[in-house]
């Protein structure tokens, strides 16, 4: 699937999971799943898939910033919550996860981004720097692996296996990318509704 179902699947697998109850509760979700929905695609090779994944990056980027930023102006966990796994953790943290990026990034498409080592590696390093966010983010990135299974390219989701794992059902960027953008927006907008109503 392109970068908009990752994204609408995603944020809305995650407000579903972790179901806050208030704009404060629901920040934490934002930025997790703004960065996990879309890690996966650091190493796009196709042109219009690394174009396409690229641009909506940027925006979820500044999206998963903006509710940092509000986090802190509420007076929320999320910054308070740096260092508390350990004075220099978060270094580590930040460390290990740009070592992680990087690799991901220069990596084979669907390779080590796309596997179940990245997403413990990833989460793990992103516990050691904004705990809050780990289970939003891991809820995105699996959504985005479940959505890359179903389609025609293989996704090697047991890295460093060379196995790779398909259904074959779908082409990434055709109708089903449409079908499954839509409702996911639908979703999303119901999950959140359902969660700020509590």
């Amino acid at each position: 699937m392109l970068a908009k179902a990752h994204i609408t699947i995603g944020m809305a697998a995650a407000f579903t999971a972790v179901m806050p109850g208030s704009v404060p509760e629901a920040l934490p979700v934002i930025t997790g799943a703004s960065l996990g929905c879309l890690i996966c695609d650091l190493d796009c090779e196709n042109p219009k898939e690394k174009t396409d994944s690229s641009r909506w990056r940027i925006v979820m980027a500044a999206v998963a910033l903006a509710a940092l930023l509000e986090d802190h102006l509420l007076d929320g966990g999320m910054l308070r919550s740096v260092g508390q796994n350990g004075s220099y953790l978060w270094l580590a943290g930040i460390a290990g996860l740009v070592l992680t990026l990087t690799f991901a990034s220069i990596s084979r498409h669907r390779g080590f981004s796309h596997s179940f080592l990245a997403l413990g590696l990833e989460s793990l390093f992103l516990w050691m720097i904004f705990p809050m966010t780990v289970k939003p983010f891991a809820i995105a990135f699996i959504s985005h692996l479940m959505l890359d299974v179903m389609n025609k390219k293989r996704v090697r989701l047991f890295y460093p296996a060379k196995k790779g794992f398909r259904l074959g059902w779908f082409y990434a960027d055709r109708l089903a990318n449409t079908v499954f953008g839509a409702a996911g927006t639908v979703w999303l907008v119901t999950a959140v509704f359902l969660c700020l109503r509590k």
